[in-house]
């Protein structure tokens, strides 16, 4: 095949204007890069300078990161945290177990093993960003209060600086918000599975497991739907996991968590803990 001479010459003018090309692009490459490499010494100080990339992805998480810690945290409201079994210091063989809603609650109070169980109102007292308050019927729980001649002793719903629930009273029927006043019931002794639950079934069942002796309990059913009425007690044990004696099903088994707070069974049933 034959070219003419302004053809092979034609070819020659691409071809030197291609190789052109390509070394200003090379040398183009080759300052960048020597621009590049001089700022980059070899030592570790220069190997650990972060990239755009990284810096603007540091700048996005950072920025985000600051966002997210600056939104307001929603308190969490525990003035309902009222209803559980209390210990009393000065009665330590009794007990003394509180539950009801956000206006008015019972008192289930026994000293001794051997006493009658004694009940008595309580009025709840609830205001927002204030503790909760409870006016309990002095006249008949004089060992609330002593030396307190009034009708109403006033107890503090709190946590003491060890972030333990406790009821706080002093002498004279005012109230005191920490462990070290005259007189205090404290949760720390049954902050396990003893306390008051409510059912996941049943929203009028209230649900109280206090402890007989070792890891022996005893449960109790009360409706708040008729004045909290008992409507069954029975026995239960106690261990890795928690062991029901129920009337009319028998022994049933459920698993404490000690961090959610529930009892959950294998029917998907859960108490949950106040």
């Amino acid at each position: 095949m034959e070219f003419s001479l302004l053809t092979i010459v034609a070819v020659a003018v691409i071809i030197a204007s291609s190789s052109l090309c390509s070394v200003n692009a090379f040398q183009l490459q080759k300052q960048r890069d020597d621009s590049t490499t001089s700022s980059f010494r070899p030592n570790t100080k220069n190997i650990l300078l972060p990239s755009r990339r990284d810096v603007l992805i540091t700048a996005i998480t950072t920025t985000t990161s600051s966002l997210l810690l600056t939104q307001p945290v929603q308190a969490k409201d525990e003035s309902m945290n009222y209803q559980a079994v209390w210990f009393d210091p000065k009665n330590p063989n009794g007990y003394r177990v509180l539950f009801g809603n956000d206006q008015k609650a019972t008192l289930l109070l026994r000293d001794e093993p051997s006493d009658e169980e004694r009940v008595f109102p309580v009025k709840v007292v609830k205001e927002d960003g204030q503790e909760t308050r409870l006016l309990f019927d002095g006249g008949g729980v004089s060992s609330l209060s002593e030396g307190n001649d009034g009708t109403t002793v006033e107890g503090i719903f709190t946590r003491n600086r060890d972030k333990i629930r406790i009821i706080s009273f002093n002498n004279n029927g005012k109230s005191s918000s920490s462990s070290s006043s005259s007189n205090f019931w404290m949760n720390k002794k049954f902050e396990g599975p003893i306390g008051v639950y409510k059912d996941s079934t049943d929203p009028k069942r209230v649900i109280i497991i206090r402890q007989i002796k070792g890891s022996d309990c005893v449960v109790e059913f009360r409706d708040s739907g008729r004045s909290n009425q008992v409507t069954s007690t029975f026995k239960a044990k106690a261990g890795n996991t928690f062991t029901f004696d129920f009337p009319d099903r028998g022994e049933v088994t459920a698993i404490f968590s000690l961090f959610r707070r529930t009892l959950t069974f294998e029917d998907g049933t859960v108490w949950t803990k106040y």
